[in-house]
């Protein structure tokens, strides 16, 4: 009973430490809007997907997050570029749909 708890919550904390970091980048891309700019057209569209997505300043940019039930938070930051913005997506998880990416993508041009 003892080694099911352990094992329980050792499972547990690496679920955690899962959802507290972004991991790989699935996408960057570059788009000519100011970080402010970006973000305010994606985090409505995010909304519509992921009533609880939210958007918190960061060091030259914004992070947008959308939480998952199931695996890591689907992450976007955009950070101040040359010549507009830089905008990182990383997805929570292989089970993820591509909804957010691509409702990201939509406000690129």
């Amino acid at each position: 009973m003892l080694n099911f708890r352990i094992m329980a919550f050792s499972l547990l904390m690496v679920g955690l430490a899962g959802c507290a970091s972004p991991g790989s980048p699935t996408a960057s891309k570059l788009t000519r809007k100011a970080p402010a700019d970006y973000a305010a057209c994606v985090l409505p569209k995010w909304q519509a997907l992921a009533p609880q997505a939210t958007q918190k300043s960061i060091s030259n940019g914004y992070r947008l997050t959308a939480p998952s039930a199931v695996a890591s938070d689907n992450v976007l930051e955009v950070v101040k570029s040359q010549d507009g913005s830089r905008a990182t997506f990383y997805k929570g998880s292989f089970l993820s749909s591509d909804k957010l990416r691509m409702a990201a993508r939509e406000c690129l041009d």
